[in-house]
């Protein structure tokens, strides 16, 4: 008797049965689970994330994710458990470190705890200007300026033109009263590029030591880069004593 030959169509039907009956991996669960959060179906994604984790313990990214969504919620504490468990699988996970920094820093009110874990991340990643700017905005936030300025002027050295680095620096520069070395600070990021709110805190500087003529030249060179921003500093310099 000859050899059979089956039909195209029945090889093809075997082929696709054999694929759907292979058992799901936790990278396709992981996968799905990132399609789910991008729907905003948050629930279905942290089951999603879970049965990944099931199938694979170390899945550093999958914890992450679940990290992810319960801080965006009232959860806080399953947040900073899963941030935990991902950074307990892979502790150069910086980008974990900064997660539950910001979780600390912005739900938990735990400043000290939100600098460890940006420290944590500049292990990894020691030129992420975001991280330098949160330990300063933490410093702030404690009272404690002085130890924010040179984390703030870390975050400008890496770019320029951050502004928020520029108000954490600031802030920090008033709350001491070092008008002088804000100052000296600010005219070298400018001398960078004209960034228009190094110009604006230089000017304020100038207002504090009632130095008008160093405002209104700070002033002269901001209404070329930002006339909005400049007309506001005029007022300012106007009311001066």
């Amino acid at each position: 008797m000859g050899k059979r030959i089956l039909p195209a169509f029945v090889l093809l039907f075997f082929s696709t049965a054999s694929i759907a009956q292979k058992p799901a991996n936790a990278r396709s669960f992981y996968l799905k689970g990132i399609q789910l959060r991008n729907q905003n179906k948050f629930v279905e994604a942290v089951a999603a994330f879970q049965k990944a984790i099931k199938l694979d313990k170390k899945m550093d990214s999958a914890y992450f994710e679940i990290g992810l969504i319960f801080s965006r919620t009232q959860f806080a504490d399953s947040a900073v458990w899963y941030y935990g468990k991902a950074i307990a699988v892979n502790p150069k996970m910086d980008v974990a470190h900064i997660a539950l920094g910001n979780l600390y820093r912005d739900v938990k009110n735990k400043p000290d705890s939100a600098i460890a874990s940006y420290f944590n991340a500049l292990k990894t990643d020691s030129l992420n200007k975001l991280t330098y700017y949160s330990i300063a905005w933490c410093y702030n936030a404690k009272g404690e300026s002085e130890k924010a300025i040179p984390y703030a002027i870390k975050s400008l050295e890496i770019d320029n033109n951050y502004k928020p680095g520029y108000n954490e620096l600031g802030y920090a520069y008033r709350t001491t009263g070092k008008y002088r070395e804000a100052i000296e600070q600010f005219k070298k990021n400018i001398a960078i590029s004209p960034v228009d709110i190094a110009m604006l805190y230089t000017a304020y500087c100038y207002i504090e030591l009632k130095e008008k003529d160093g405002a209104m030249e700070q002033y002269e060179a901001l209404k070329k880069v930002n006339e909005k921003m400049a007309d506001g500093l005029k007022k300012k310099i106007d009311a001066m004593q």
